[in-house]
């Protein structure tokens, strides 16, 4: 169970020599929503009549944003679009968006966080919303949508970690996107 949502950053993802790695993370936005849908592939072997094997794999995945605005230089960046020396942000129909990690924390109960990266993922253009303002407020935000994959160098898609602010893992959350620690070795 979660009680919010906040701290949504980007971290733009290069390749090289098939191995993923990541600039400095830079916040995106203001968060208000993080909706994650996953794909599976499943299959199913029968033998002597019966079910032998069952396999299922992560093979994509969505993310929706609710956020409350994005900068056109953010927007930019997220969609591989221009921006030239008067801040003037052009998008063409051969921008190629790169892929990048999105990473955010959800509260819990009991002064925890849920802290979330999802490792390599590519935004949409996303739609857009103008309303002429009338006798009561209205606030149009934006949402963004992205699809993430596996990363090649080892099939990672997500790191999950559920911990206080001041867990090791929370103090760096978002000043690198995480890589894979070693494991425990057994006593």
């Amino acid at each position: 169970m979660t009680l919010g949502l906040k701290d949504l950053y980007y971290a733009v993802c290069t390749e090289a020599d098939g191995a993923e790695s990541y600039g400095t993370p830079k916040k995106m936005a203001e968060a208000m929503s993080a909706d994650l849908s996953v794909k599976t592939a499943d299959g199913s072997l029968y033998a002597d009549d019966t079910l032998s094997e069952s396999v299922t794999e992560f093979a994509s995945g969505t993310l929706k944003l609710g956020i409350k605005d994005l900068t056109p230089e953010v927007l930019a960046e997220l969609l591989g679009q221009a921006v030239d020396k008067n801040s003037v942000v052009w998008a063409g129909k051969e921008d190629e968006p790169p892929y990048v990690a999105v990473g955010f924390r959800a509260k819990k109960t009991g002064g925890k966080y849920r802290y979330v990266w999802l490792l390599k993922a590519k935004f949409k253009v996303p739609s857009e919303k103008y309303e002429t303002k009338g006798e009561s407020i209205k606030f149009n935000t934006p949402d963004i949508e992205a699809s993430f994959t596996t990363r090649k160098k080892d099939n990672l898609w997500k790191a999950d970690f559920v911990g206080t602010e001041e867990s090791a893992a929370a103090k760096t959350w978002f000043t690198a996107v995480p890589e894979k620690a070693a494991a425990m070795e057994s006593v």
